[in-house]
């Protein structure tokens, strides 16, 4: 069978980032103001990671025997089977496009994956032959010629990670991948070693696609480090895990392998954490190991703030600790915020936009605080979500009515954070030969 698998979207198609924020995506929209636009053009352009979930598809299906097409916005060849990965952000043009294929090719079946799918098919009803709710690769397992499925799917997680075939990112442009400036080297391919989180922060989307914590043998991340050198001659990855240091002594014994294989010789690396999970000897560790990044959740200076949304707030002076010792080593640093909170206010917003600066990390991004359908801050929030349009659900948009801040003053502090940040002398001279290079 002849099956095509969507990675962009023919025609004119939102410019998003679809693998972020657990598969809903992000658009980002810092402003109006000639700084913003500057920087919503400089932070589209920088990063380019690809659907993780294509490469382990492609390798399931031509391990079966099917033909795999890649769709990368150009019009798709006819083909039996067309998958579409649904997001939030660019869902119209989706819609858009799933209809046409039903109007114009009456043999063609169309299978849609993703988070939003998952928990809003109504929303694309009638323009879709099944929809996977969940981890889809059980899913493809089983799709023959004479077997593709129907109607709405819940398919269960993969229990065993290390059963799963490396993803195949033969079909796919691997030379304009980029995770920019936190990795500079290419080729730059993602990893996935773990899946899942233990934490349970209400907004956060990664439980509406991954459910439970589950974890890849060290030794099975190192095969596919090799793999992924050998045949894309990789220099950089990064391990897109939620929590890369969920498990400590699985996440050493990963960077112990890395150096007893000799693969950090031209090989580094960044990885998502919190900073309580990491100490100065664990970071000297995965140093030698390679690690140049981290991405790291800051997303509030007030503790009781960040409790009310059940998250567990770090301690600042640990946390401060650990972001000085990641620059003296030289290793780049991306945080992240969220402003609109529920118990957020003018004077919060502003005090986590000083602390910002004082941390003054390479890369800063500040998220207006989204309730996704499907995580507990959607069902918390139902009744004050004003916002109809699925697709201003960027994280860059007020869509629910906060009860100490109007949708004005939330994107004005959403654009003096971006701005006040990034066009300031102490982050340029900290950084200016990243930013340049």
């Amino acid at each position: 069978m002849k099956i095509g698998l969507v990675e962009r979207l023919p025609g004119k198609s939102n410019d998003v980032g679809k693998d972020q924020m657990g598969g809903y995506g992000i658009n980002t929209q810092v402003g109006n103001s000639i700084f913003a636009r500057i920087l919503t053009i400089t932070k589209k352009r920088k990063r380019r990671i690809p659907f993780l979930i294509l490469g382990y598809l492609t390798s399931i299906l031509q391990n079966n025997g099917h033909e795999v097409i890649i769709i990368n916005g150009n019009e798709p060849q006819e083909v039996d089977l067309i998958i579409i990965p649904t997001t939030i952000v660019d869902c119209k043009n989706e819609l858009k496009f799933a209809k046409r294929i039903k109007k114009e090719r009456k043999k063609t079946k169309i299978g849609l994956i993703g988070p939003f799918a998952g928990v809003k098919p109504d929303y694309y009803e009638g323009c879709y032959d099944f929809i996977v709710s969940g981890e889809p690769e059980n899913v493809f397992f089983s799709i023959t010629d004479k077997k593709i499925p129907e109607g709405y799917i819940v398919s269960k997680p993969v229990k065993d990670l290390d059963s799963l075939p490396f993803p195949d990112w033969d079909k796919f442009q691997v030379n304009k991948f980029s995770y920019k400036p936190i990795l500079t080297k290419k080729p730059m391919l993602p990893i996935l070693t773990s899946r899942g989180c233990v934490y349970k922060c209400d907004y956060c989307a990664y439980p509406v696609y991954y459910k439970t914590y589950r974890k890849r043998s060290p030794e099975n991340v190192i095969s596919e480090i090799k793999y992924i050198k050998k045949k894309y001659n990789a220099k950089s990855s990064i391990f897109r895990d939620p929590l890369f240091t969920c498990d400590r002594k699985r996440a050493k014994k990963i960077a112990e392998l890395i150096i007893k294989e000799q693969l950090n010789n031209d090989f580094e690396w960044a990885c998502e954490t919190r900073l309580d999970l990491i100490d100065e000897k664990t970071i000297d560790f995965f140093y030698e190991a390679g690690l140049r990044g981290f991405n790291v959740g800051i997303e509030s200076i007030e503790p009781e703030i960040l409790k009310n949304a059940d998250r567990i707030p770090i301690n600042i002076a640990h946390q401060n600790k650990m972001i000085e010792y990641c620059h003296k080593k030289g290793i780049n640093i991306a945080a992240f915020y969220v402003l609109g909170l529920e118990k957020d206010t003018e004077e919060s917003i502003k005090k986590t936009i000083s602390y910002a600066k004082k941390l003054n990390t390479l890369v800063a991004q500040f998220h207006i605080n989204t309730p996704l359908p499907g995580t507990p801050l959607f069902e918390k929030l139902k009744n004050d979500i004003y916002e109809k349009d699925w697709e201003k659900f960027t994280f860059f948009n007020p869509v629910f009515k906060h009860k100490n801040l109007s949708n004005k003053k939330l994107l004005e502090l959403k654009e003096k954070a971006w701005v006040s940040y990034y066009f300031r002398f102490k982050y340029f001279i900290k950084h200016y030969k990243t930013i340049l290079s």
